[in-house]
């Protein structure tokens, strides 16, 4: 079964970044940065600490920030749930992220590598497809 989500995008999203609404382990509502430069999802520690995953154990990964490489502990989201098109298991590091961005994560290739991803400018327009998985 094929998951399939359409999506109109305002211009802001167009001129700058396209900003999501992520519901994470049917708990949580966050923010999220498309963000295909991204190894990984990441949600920052105040999420994390909502969803009450626990860092313990964690094994700890490179992320290359746009300043600098950091180590960011990696752990297992179990759903992410973009508009209706729902991943299970999905890497995620936890760290913290500009305040500027004004967004509670990133949604970067962790996900998006799971998912068939055209941005359609021009019709301002998102589409995310996956197989249930």
């Amino acid at each position: 079964m094929t998951q399939k989500i359409h999506l109109s995008l305002p211009q802001w999203a167009i001129d700058n970044v396209v900003l999501l609404n992520v519901r994470l382990n049917d708990r949580i509502m966050v923010r999220m940065m498309l963000d295909t430069g991204a190894k990984y999802t990441i949600i920052t520690p105040d999420v994390d600490r909502q969803l009450n995953l626990g860092l313990q154990g964690a094994r700890q990964v490179p992320v290359t920030t746009a300043t600098r490489l950091e180590m960011a502990p990696l752990i297992l989201v179990d759903q992410v749930d973009v508009y209706g098109l729902v991943l299970k298991q999905v890497e995620t590091a936890v760290m913290d992220l500009p305040v500027a961005l004004g967004v509670d994560g990133l949604l970067g290739m962790s996900f998006l590598k799971r998912c068939r991803l055209v941005l359609d400018t021009p019709k301002q327009a998102l589409e995310l497809e996956t197989d249930v998985d």
